[in-house]
């Protein structure tokens, strides 16, 4: 599952804020992602702070950590899932 879905669907973001928290955890700037996903800057320190809000973090920093987290522990459910195979 691509990561913005993943996002969407684990923490229930909007795609703008999804692909925003991707690009985030990528370790992008605030400044650069307001130019790759073509918004302005206090608009998306509004979409962060939904962010923060969805996911109940208080700093990018913070943000980052629970996502990575989430997506890691995923990744490790996935696998020891029995495969089709089995």
């Amino acid at each position: 599952m691509p990561q913005a879905a993943f996002l969407k669907n684990r923490f229930d973001l909007t795609p703008t804020e999804a692909r925003l928290v991707v690009r985030l955890i990528a370790a992008e700037s605030l400044r650069s992602c307001t130019q790759a996903l073509g918004i302005k800057y206090e608009t998306v320190r509004t979409y962060l702070k939904s962010a923060f809000r969805k996911t109940k973090t208080h700093r990018q920093s913070e943000l980052v950590i629970v996502v990575i987290h989430a997506m890691n522990e995923a990744r490790n459910e996935a696998s020891s899932l029995p495969s089709a195979a089995e």
